[in-house]
């Protein structure tokens, strides 16, 4: 029988735990085993999950003997799996209970390398849907080479079930930079760009977390981790003009917009400076010239290769 590993790092989550954990032991598809990756927490976050293990022999915790971060943490539990599939699930969210059924049905049925539900978004105790997959192809095996703007969807690693011999295959891991910096970006994008089969359907099924003020879209200190990413991303995929390069160009241009607004303003200026010369050091006519990428973002990608102090000055005025 099919067994899926869920992975859940966490770190410091005394107050999201407990829930995370019980969406997870009362999955409808029970042949699971449950890896909990503990960073040396520091708060009764580990008492938590000693009392759930004793509950459920599925748990399994493993101990970090330092504080490694996220994209350790989660190549220690892909390391460690006895799985079949690869889930992701962070510690501040939680799983509807059919999730991994559901995602292993399809993934068995169509012989996918990854499979992707769609999500709810919790804010402000609210649950909104995100509607992630609206726009892309519904319910069919598709990849980059035929459907690219498949990279403009939102780093989501924890809304995927992943074939764990597709990983290991591609050598598929983590960045194991410092802290939880963004490390799903490059990892979603090394996975579609090598998987043949990706297959997303519309369920929402995963419960995405926005109000834990510890997580990582929330510190601004981080303000260059993003490009960390983007430099492991360019290592291995070549910015020529061909038909998915547009995209990859639009992939990495809207996270670098999203992180200006999104970081403290002592930070703007230099992280406006820092992607300037990265966008300048790329080959980018096949973005002008595509027919596919929106005015608005030829217009913004001008601006940031040819923009002078005067303009950067301008552009932090009004925010971009």
């Amino acid at each position: 029988m099919t067994k899926i590993s869920i992975l859940i790092p966490t770190y410091n989550n005394e107050n999201y735990i407990s829930s995370c954990l019980e969406s997870v032991i009362n999955q409808t598809y029970k042949n699971i085993e449950i890896l909990i990756i503990n960073d040396c927490s520091t708060d009764n976050t580990q008492k938590i999950l000693k009392e759930f293990a004793k509950k459920d022999k599925r748990i399994k915790i493993i101990t970090n003997n330092k504080n490694y971060g996220y994209g350790k943490s989660l190549n220690i539990g892909i390391k460690s799996s006895k799985g079949d599939y690869i889930q992701i699930v962070e510690s501040d969210d939680f799983i509807e209970p059919e999730m991994s059924e559901i995602l292993l049905n399809q993934a068995l049925k169509h012989n996918t390398d990854i499979i992707k539900s769609d999500f709810y978004i919790i804010k402000k105790n609210k649950k909104n849907k995100s509607k992630n997959h609206t726009n892309y192809p519904i319910n069919q095996n598709i990849n980059t080479t035929t459907n690219p703007e498949l990279y403009l969807l939102k780093p989501s690693v924890w809304s995927f079930l992943f074939k764990k011999e597709f990983l290991i295959k591609n050598n598929i891991i983590f960045n194991e930079t410092e802290g939880a910096s963004f490390q799903d970006t490059s990892f979603q994008f090394k996975c579609l760009y090598f998987a043949q089969n990706i297959r997303l359907i519309e369920n929402q099924l995963y419960n995405y977390n926005l109000d834990n003020p510890n997580s990582s879209i929330n510190n601004d200190k981080k303000a260059f981790a993003i490009i960390n990413e983007f430099t492991t991303i360019n290592n291995f995929f070549d910015n020529k003009n061909n038909e998915q390069t547009p995209f990859k160009l639009l992939f990495e241009l809207k996270a670098y917009l999203w992180n200006l607004k999104r970081i403290n303003k002592k930070y703007k200026k230099n992280f406006l400076t820092k992607i300037k010369d990265i966008f300048n050091s790329y080959d980018t006519s096949s973005f002008f010239k595509s027919k596919k990428i929106p005015l608005k973002y030829k217009i913004k990608l001008f601006a940031i290769k040819y923009c002078s102090n005067f303009l950067i000055n301008l552009l932090m005025i009004y925010n971009f």
